[in-house]
Order: C-alpha cells, then sequence, then structure tokens
C-alpha cells in the first residue's frame, strides 16, 4: 500500500512537471506586448528624413502611416500579416500606398519581410541579455575596413528594458530599445533606434549615420568641426495609433 503510494506521489509530480513544461509562456513576462499584431490596428508618425552632402542637408518631412490590413498562412503554414505604409505630405493630404511590409510573430520572434528582405525585429523573451542577428535570414553583411569588420552579421542588443521614455512631451511608462552593436570609430557616427512601447509598438524610430570630414577623401573640408562629408538622418516619431 506503501509502495502505491509512493508511486502515485512520484507520477504526480511527473504530470505536474511535464504541465509546467509544456504550458503556454506568459504573454508579459515574454514581451509579445511590445510588439501587438491585430488586423485594423494602425499607427502614424511625422518623419523627418534629412541626406548630408559636403555639410548640406536636404531635408523631406512627410507623415508615414503602418495599418494591419489583412493576415493569411503563407507557404509553409505560418500565420502572418499583410501591413500597408502609406504616406503623406501632412494631415491635411490624403493617404498614398507606399509599400508593403509581411510580418510573422511567433513565439520565439517577430520577422518582417520587406522588398523580399527578411529581418528579425525582435526575439523573445525580451530582456538584456539578449542578443541576436537581425540579417540572419538575409544575404546582408556588415563590411567595414575602418572598423576591422570583415563580412559579418551585425549583432542586435536591448537596451533599457522597462523604462520610460519621453518624446515630444508625450511619456510611454514602459517601453524597450533595439539597437545594433556598433563599434566607436573617430569621425563617424551611427545611432541607429527603434523604441517599443508596451501594447503600442513601435514609437520612435532613429537612423543617423554621418561621416565626418576626418574620415572622408575630401582634402579641403575643414576637419574636427563636425562637419558632416556625407550622411543619412532620419527620425520617425509617433503622434497617433489605435484600430480602425
Amino acid at each position: 500500500m506503501r509502495r502505491a503510494h509512493l508511486l502515485l506521489v512520484v507520477l504526480s509530480a511527473f504530470v505536474a512537471g511535464c504541465e509546467s513544461k509544456y504550458k503556454d509562456p506568459d504573454p508579459q513576462a515574454m514581451g509579445y506586448d511590445y510588439y501587438p499584431l491585430e488586423i485594423g490596428q494602425y499607427r502614424v508618425y511625422n518623419v523627418m528624413d534629412i541626406r548630408f552632402s559636403s555639410n548640406i542637408g536636404d531635408t523631406i518631412r512627410f507623415q508615414l502611416r503602418e495599418r494591419v490590413d489583412t493576415s493569411f498562412h503563407d507557404q509553409t503554414g505560418q500565420l502572418v500579416y499583410k501591413v500597408i505604409r502609406s504616406i503623406r505630405p501632412n494631415d491635411r493630404s490624403e493617404w498614398l500606398d507606399d509599400s508593403v511590409m509581411i510580418v510573422n510573430k511567433t513565439e520565439r520572434m517577430v520577422l518582417t519581410t520587406k522588398d523580399n528582405t527578411k529581418y528579425v525585429k525582435m526575439v523573445f523573451p525580451v530582456n538584456g541579455s539578449k542578443k541576436w542577428e537581425m540579417d540572419a535570414f538575409n544575404s546582408r553583411v556588415v563590411v567595414d575596413s575602418i572598423a576591422r569588420l570583415y563580412v559579418i552579421k551585425q549583432q542586435y542588443v536591448y537596451d533599457s528594458v522597462g523604462e520610460p521614455f519621453v518624446i515630444n512631451g508625450t511619456e510611454f511608462p514602459n517601453t524597450v530599445t533595439v539597437k545594433p552593436e556598433v563599434p566607436f570609430v573617430a569621425g563617424r557616427l551611427d545611432d541607429r533606434r527603434e523604441v517599443y512601447s508596451k501594447n503600442v509598438g513601435l514609437v520612435y524610430r532613429i537612423y543617423n549615420k554621418v561621416t565626418y570630414c576626418e574620415l572622408s577623401n575630401n582634402k579641403e573640408c575643414p576637419k574636427y568641426v563636425d562637419w558632416r562629408d556625407s550622411g543619412h538622418e532620419r527620425h520617425e516619431i509617433l503622434i497617433e495609433h489605435g484600430k480602425l
């Protein structure tokens, strides 16, 4: 009798362990809410895009909208979402569809496809120890002789996990920042970040890559005075979000 009781206890513990091992992950603990994905969701951004040449910037301002249009199963059977990206000069103009992005959100990652190129935008769970290759599923590599990086896949990390973020007077209480690991090189600026807010999604994106005079082939430009020989600076700031 005692032996049967002991066997029952061991079996119960084994079953409980299996249930714990195979139960669905906790969405909040995994950080799924940083990338909400439902049909009808949309986000609108103010965009400032500047191209630099010989320290002269050519600036374009417009608005960008990302709208989750439909969902379907791809050739592998995965559920994916079609996101339509539209642009307009200002809020008095009509939206014009610009491009399409396909998003696949799984228990392990968020995978986006733009122009037939796949990018790993996030990996789960979201925490400060994670490191991944955004270009793991495409052929893009870094070739940077100045920083002594030759044909490598750039690593991305999480920063400021769970921290508040303020942009243009609007505070998002719980955010995470995605950014690449970039070696410091004097005479060059490389600031690329994406900030995601829980239950909202992307609230801010900056792409700022500049080559200063020190590293340029222009022998006549003034050195050490922040003279931008070439570069691209772009800011996307969330101004509206919701569900249609």
